[in-house]
């Protein structure tokens, strides 16, 4: 006997087919629509007042939408056995999630919608590009090389030709002292990020569909634009791997591996216009504003050390339990760091307490795993860069799209190579 009624074959047909243009929309959406862009149009996502659905990025609305039309599609039931079947450890995180968002708001009286947008949307998205076609996930491939590539030049623009896009806004606060492009990922430090996880990910050859000789020029298309974007850690952190990687393929060279001779073409020709491209921009704004952030960081390293003092200032059962929102934000006030904590790590120990924010960092540890067991080795070594970016930065703590767009870009570029396959176990 079904369990639900057996659907019309045309219904079933119409709903499968909204709800894959609905998982390509929402793709797009997080690569094209920054919380800047969102403030630009008066949309009340970071600031106060507005719809309670202002408070969502547009594209975790049409994602939530498109599972929702997975689960019409499948019927609840099944829909209930395939999640436990195949997405195990991506089930355990959302329950850490859940527990977190009933705990923090009922405990310590904290909002917690960002972790729908930074957090939640990454697994759905995930469960979604699962369930998605080989066609259209060839679509959406294309679309985050061509989106990627749009980034990199205007954000390169915006910082040569002193002009935005769209207007830096932190909040509501209109920002007009800082040269970092925003390009269309919004925030410099998520631009920098992703710009640096794509680029390792082209430099190894996770690319998906993306024609070898093409993958050197994107990757220095995203290596120049890096400085736009002012993103130290990530320039440095790109720098280590892409070195590691580099001295790598040298050993196996040495020790006999063959290797293609248009290689050798590529470095004859490209070491030249690279050698003279960086001597013309040494003495550019473009390069020794980026440059300057390492011998001026406007107090950030000092930033970091003072977080760490916050914890001095309470009891262990305070810190257990989760610390009074009211004295936190004085204190945060008080050493100049109202505008966030500059780790993750820390951002959640102090504002959610060890009790809560060690469940959420177990779940969000399964996430990790369960996204590595889908990718091959550049993938895994491209989520350690993600994770490791963010540590040195607010990131998984505060309103963003960074781990939706690596998720999405890793399992793209995954599951589109030539002759790849596709395993659902996790």
């Amino acid at each position: 006997m079904a369990l639900h009624p057996v659907r019309p074959a045309a219904e079933h047909t119409r709903v499968h087919g909204l709800r894959i243009a609905l998982t390509v929309v929402s793709v797009a959406l997080s690569f094209t629509v920054s919380s800047m862009l969102l403030s630009t149009l008066g949309y009340h996502y970071e600031t106060s007042g507005g719809l309670p659905f202002e408070k969502f990025h547009p594209g975790t609305v049409v994602l939530l939408v498109a599972f929702a039309l997975l689960v019409v599609e499948d019927g609840p039931e099944r829909t209930i056995g395939l999640l436990l079947r195949d997405h195990r450890l991506s089930v355990i995180y959302v329950g850490c999630l859940v527990f977190y968002m009933l705990y923090v708001p009922v405990v310590l009286g904290r909002p917690v919608t960002f972790i729908f947008d930074t957090l939640l949307a990454p697994a759905v998205a995930a469960i979604l590009l699962a369930r998605t076609d080989i066609r259209s996930l060839r679509r959406i491939g294309w679309l985050i090389h061509g989106l990627m590539a749009i980034n990199a030049v205007i954000g390169s623009l915006e910082s040569l030709l002193k002009w935005r896009l769209v207007p830096f806004y932190i909040g509501d606060v209109l920002v007009d002292y800082d040269w970092r492009s925003t390009a269309l990922l919004g925030h410099p430090l998520q631009n920098a990020g992703v710009t640096a996880i794509y680029a390792l990910v082209l430099l190894t050859g996770l690319r998906g569909e993306l024609p070898a000789r093409w993958a050197l020029p994107a990757f220095l298309l995203q290596l120049a634009a890096l400085p736009a974007f002012g993103g130290r850690t990530a320039a440095v952190a790109l720098t280590v791997a892409a070195g590691v990687w580099l001295a790598a393929q040298g050993l196996l060279i040495l020790s006999g591996r063959r290797f293609p001779l248009s290689a050798l073409l590529w470095i004859a020709l490209l070491c030249p216009v690279l050698a003279i491209g960086v001597w013309l921009v040494s003495d550019s704004a473009y390069v020794t504003l980026f440059v300057d952030r390492f011998v001026d960081d406007a107090g950030s390293a000092e930033t970091r050390v003072r977080m760490l003092s916050l914890f001095g200032e309470f009891s262990w059962g305070d810190l257990f339990i989760g610390p009074d929102p009211k004295t936190l934000a004085a204190l945060q006030f008080r050493e100049g760091l109202e505008l966030g904590l500059e780790s993750f790590v820390v951002a959640f120990l102090l504002t959610s307490g060890i009790f809560v924010s060690s469940i959420l960092f177990f779940g969000l540890a399964l996430f990790f795993i369960r996204i590595g067991l889908l990718v091959p080795w550049q993938g895994k070594a491209a989520l350690g860069l993600c994770l490791f970016l963010n540590t040195t930065s607010t990131g998984f703590a505060s309103k963003s799209t960074t781990l939706e767009l690596v998720v999405c870009l890793l399992l793209v570029m995954t599951w589109t190579r030539p002759s790849a396959g596709r395993d659902p176990q996790g």
